[in-house]
């Protein structure tokens, strides 16, 4: 029988050559009809399925007939420690890890040879489990994964838990990297790829937590990605600087927190929106003359100081959040750059301001003199903040009484 919705017969002349029988509708003893899940079309089942723990997933085969079948074609899988145990720290048991081993496993094999959209494991790293990470690296080459995300971090203590996951660059065949639309990988280690790597040539979204690699290394696999339009970098202490030689041309948003790192160098013509949130390092980020927004947490850094490397690294500025962690405010003014914020529009200033800076506070007026086109700043006492937070607090936990 072919495709009625694209033949080109009418449905006259269909109906005399196919004889359709009307299906067969249950109802209940009111007469009304009963809607089942296995009546559902296609692609609803495969977004129920898909908001479904893996474990709960394959219980679904039991349902009926036809759900032995579905749950085989459902396009996203997300596999983590509470299908084998309640908590994270459960998962560390030989028993536990062999057990979400042989899930994953079984899951897989039902699903080769069929197209996987998303794929997500999550489970602290453990050296059992290096082989079988490869093994479903392979699967999601072979099942051209758009979505794949690896998290792989224990709760705490990143730094005595061990040695990371080797992400092995030697199996991402081209076909599979090219598929690749958005990659999530956390406590993984970076080694430099093989001669024949090509790349990631249609990643859009990265996100790299806890990474274990070296600044050459990183520059290489960010280098290859030319079409990336996201990217967060979370506690990857290169002890160097994060520097990427090649234009990420399509690159509009960038983060980076809590990084041992000397300095921030990249260029990024369609930067809209950069968050930082560390040491006080300095920051450049060439060509970057359509920033809309950045947001700046520096640790222990001198105001002026700030200011001046801003000035170097983002003079295109829109809209800049400056937020300190135990600054210190200079007596007066003394910076003298040839520089200015030309597109800055609106500042906001985050501060803990002690008794002795007191004075000092009206001061920060002076950054006007840089700013010449500002319309708005703000400057805000943390500190004062904080004490208001704790007082409402307080009011909030205290009986009301009512007089009449």
């Amino acid at each position: 029988m072919g495709n009625y919705l694209t033949s080109t017969i009418s449905a006259q002349e269909h109906d005399q050559h196919v004889h359709v029988r009307p299906a067969r509708r249950l109802t209940n003893e009111k007469g009304r009809p009963i809607v089942r899940l296995e009546d559902l079309p296609e692609d609803v089942l495969h977004t129920v399925l898909s908001k479904l723990p893996a474990r709960e997933v394959v219980r679904s085969s039991v349902l009926s007939r036809k759900w032995r079948s579905v749950w085989t074609t459902c396009i996203k899988l997300s596999f983590n420690d509470a299908d084998v145990c309640s908590g994270r720290g459960g998962a560390k048991s030989e028993q536990g890890t062999q057990v979400f081993i042989d899930r994953v496993d079984a899951v897989l094999r039902r699903h080769r040879g069929r197209a996987v959209d998303q794929f997500e494991i999550k489970f602290i790293f453990e050296s059992k489990l290096a082989d079988h990470l490869d093994n479903w690296i392979s699967f999601a080459m072979t099942a051209h994964t758009k979505n794949l995300a690896f998290d792989l971090a224990p709760p705490s203590n990143f730094l005595k838990h061990g040695d990371h996951y080797r992400f092995p660059f030697e199996l991402l065949d081209r076909e599979g990297a090219s598929c690749l639309q958005r990659l999530q990988l956390c406590f993984v280690s970076f080694r430099p790829p093989p001669a024949q790597f090509v790349g990631f040539p249609n990643l859009r979204k990265l996100a790299l937590h806890v990474l274990d690699t070296t600044n050459q290394d990183l520059d290489n696999i960010l280098g290859s990605c030319c079409k990336l339009e996201w990217l967060s970098i979370v506690r990857c202490h290169l002890k160097d600087e994060l520097k990427v030689t090649r234009p990420l041309s399509h690159l509009r948003y960038l983060r980076v927190m809590h990084c041992d790192i000397t300095k921030i160098d990249f260029h990024a013509a369609e930067l809209s929106t950069f968050v930082y949130k560390g040491s006080f390092i300095p920051v450049s980020l060439r060509h970057a003359s359509k920033l809309e927004k950045a947001k700046i947490w520096f640790y222990d850094t001198t105001f002026q100081q700030a200011i001046t490397s801003l000035l170097d690294g983002l003079p295109d500025v829109r809209n800049l959040t400056l937020q300190f962690s135990f600054q210190r405010l200079e007596n007066r003014w003394v910076l003298n750059s040839p520089h200015m914020f030309s597109q800055l529009r609106h500042v906001q200033i985050l501060l803990i301001a002690t008794d002795e800076d007191a004075d000092k506070i009206l001061y920060l007026v002076s950054f006007l003199r840089v700013a010449p086109f500002i319309e708005k700043l703000e400057v805000h006492d943390l500190e004062e903040q904080e004490a208001k937070l704790n007082s409402l607090c307080m009011l909030w936990r205290m009986p009301l009484r009512y007089k009449g």
